[in-house]
């Protein structure tokens, strides 16, 4: 019984010395695993505790975020995640297991990336740019399908808002994950596919796999002479996903200015950085408030595209 007043103590001290899990919605191998991997390797160094990756694949990305909402809020269970299942999801599925804004603490945005618009072997070579591409589709019924690496992602809406731009309809063909979709493009059976670069630069020079533009307001580093979807007359396609790192609602300010920190440091890291650009992704520190605001802001933005294309919500 004299041990009863010293328990909080005790769980507080087991808290700060138990390892972090990062946990990560989709499987080992894909973008959003690599940096996770690359930043628990050097937050390992950072905050001296054992850093674990834990990849909870599945149902879109959606059960990383439901099991972290429920977990111990001590800074010990970390969510990291590209965008859509924090500021399109809401607007994709009438029933969401975890509320986007109500559940998490934003901690920190890590990274922003592009999209490339690619085609495979199915598409003739002498298609070389989004408009040629768009032609070459009036040409065959199944030529209009493109893959993304899920429903509600960024890429299956650039996709829809493609075609609508150009009043040709587009057929979405969701895939689990980045990897399986760029197979089937490489293998002819889907014949255009919008991903993330980390899918496709290593395919990229081979042949089989042709980007036809980059969805950012700038060129890429790693394609300078693919021009934007801007570029090729497609403005309001212009758009950068993020990976962002979340804890439970309910963790102390306390602890996750010290996560904030961590993760601002591990970023200034010459081999984050390096591995980052080699996936095409580009470091960019937000902190908690800033992260915050640009949430509220991609969420409302999200939400009026939604509405303006129609889509109507799945299950």
């Amino acid at each position: 019984m004299a041990t009863i007043p010293f328990a909080p103590t005790i769980a507080r001290a087991q808290a700060g010395t138990s390892p972090i899990r990062i946990i990560v919605g989709f499987p080992p191998g894909g973008s959003s695993d690599v940096v996770a991997r690359q930043l628990a390797e050097v937050l390992r160094h950072k905050l001296g505790r054992t850093v674990l990756v834990e990849n909870r694949a599945g149902a879109a990305g959606r059960i990383a975020p439901d099991f972290v909402r429920t977990a111990v809020a001590d800074g010990s269970v970390i969510l990291l995640t590209p965008n859509p299942m924090i500021t399109q999801y809401q607007s994709v599925y009438r029933k969401l297991t975890y509320d986007p804004h109500r559940d998490f603490t934003p901690v920190a945005q890590v990274a922003t990336y592009p999209l490339f618009v690619s085609v495979g072997p199915a598409v003739p070579e002498s298609v070389k740019n989004i408009r040629q591409y768009l032609e070459w589709t009036k040409s065959g019924a199944k030529n209009g399908f493109f893959g993304s690496p899920a429903t509600g992602s960024t890429p299956h809406f650039v996709g829809v808002m493609l075609g609508k731009s150009a009043s040709i309809e587009l057929t979405h063909v969701p895939y689990k994950g980045d990897a399986p979709g760029i197979q089937d493009l490489l293998g002819g059976q889907v014949p255009m596919s919008i991903n993330v670069p980390a899918a496709q630069l290593p395919h990229v020079g081979g042949g089989k796999l042709r980007v036809l533009a980059t969805s950012g307001s700038n060129r890429s580093p790693d394609l300078p002479n693919t021009p934007t979807l801007a570029e090729q007359g497609f403005p309001s396609l212009q758009t950068n996903d993020w990976f962002g790192v979340f804890v439970p609602a309910a963790t102390p300010a306390s602890v996750v200015q010290q996560l904030q920190g961590a993760f601002g440091d591990a970023l200034a890291s010459p081999t984050v950085r390096e591995s980052f650009l080699k996936l095409g992704i580009q470091p960019a520190f937000l902190g908690s408030t800033e992260f915050t605001r640009r949430i509220k802001d991609d969420s409302s933005s999200f939400a009026a595209l939604v509405k303006s294309v129609g889509f109507v919500p799945e299950e």
